[in-house]
């Protein structure tokens, strides 16, 4: 099956805010956040958790990435809930310490809240991003032993950036992927989201695709759940070679004229899709990223060649 709209999924698991900036939690007896969305939703994703938890708190927020719509609500949800342990890898909570990157951060997230104010009368009760204090670091392989039979496995997957975890609960085949393995729209298309990497990025999409998965839950909008999620896994590894064809395409037509190569690419992957999205600077940013990662692999096959 296919979800796209927030609550419960199954096993104890419920998306939670927005589809498109959702956060997961994990309902076990020590509860667990699975990332943090934007800081002017965190009030949101606080409410969402308190009426699946009642009286109980969540224990453990653990981060995928240091990106502002990932970690962006952290500090607001520990205001919430004091005992809250955040959990990332040491290279996010390297991040999280640089000035130049949460002015960037902060930027973005106000440019965000314009954004999606824009058409809508409700007024988020908003919170300005702040960075927050990363509690635990963890790496590749590590196991966390939530509970008896219950356990989450930490899995290094570069690409999208450089510090991007992915986690995997064996006991019940749940795969929390981030954007380790893309981003889908409604029409099936799957955003190879590569940003410093194109080579480490496949790579980590076909070490997610060796997983035994039942529930794959993506950074936007989607969770597959069945077959259904080994199947997007392996869309996701094939739309990995569509988009270096197309860019490698766009490219050698274009003479490597970055503008008009992104032009080109905005108008399949942007301009054509209805519904909410992120905002446009912010699509080009990813974009022109995505497109330096391409250029740098072929650049280096070139040169092995």
């Amino acid at each position: 099956m296919i979800f796209n709209k927030p609550g419960r999924i199954t096993d104890d698991i419920y998306m939670l805010g927005p589809t498109g900036v959702p956060i997961f939690l994990l309902n076990c007896n020590s509860p667990v956040i699975f990332d943090a969305g934007f800081s002017f939703l965190g009030n949101k994703y606080a409410k969402d958790i308190k009426n699946v938890l009642g009286v109980r708190e969540p224990e453990h927020l653990f981060l995928t990435h240091a990106h502002y719509d990932h970690c962006g609500s952290a500090s607001v949800l520990k205001s919430h809930f004091p005992g809250l342990k955040v959990t990332s890898s040491e290279k996010a909570k390297d991040i999280l310490n640089r000035p130049n990157a949460i002015k960037l951060m902060t930027t973005l997230s106000k440019e965000a809240e314009r954004f999606a104010a824009k058409g809508s009368k409700k007024r988020q009760s908003a919170k300005p991003f702040e960075p927050v204090v990363i509690d635990r670091t963890i790496k590749g392989n590590d196991i966390i032993e939530l509970e008896k039979g219950l356990s989450i496995q930490v899995i290094e997957t570069p690409g999208h950036t450089r510090d991007h975890i992915s986690y995997y609960i064996p006991e019940k085949k749940i795969l929390i992927a981030g954007e380790a393995a893309g981003i889908p729209d409604s029409t099936g298309y799957i955003v190879t989201d590569c940003l410093v990497g194109y080579d480490m990025y496949v790579d980590s999409v076909e070490k997610l695709a060796q997983l035994e998965i039942e529930m794959l839950c993506l950074g936007h909008d989607f969770v597959y759940t069945g077959a259904d999620a080994g199947k997007y896994i392996k869309r996701a590894v094939e739309s990995c070679g569509k988009f270096l064809h197309l860019a490698k395409t766009c490219l050698e037509d274009e003479q490597g004229h970055m503008e008009s190569v992104m032009n080109r690419i905005k108008q399949i992957e942007y301009d054509s899709k209805e519904g909410i999205k992120q905002s446009e600077s912010a699509y080009m940013i990813n974009l022109k990223a995505r497109l330096n990662a391409v250029q740098n692999h072929l650049n280096n096959n070139t040169h092995q060649n």
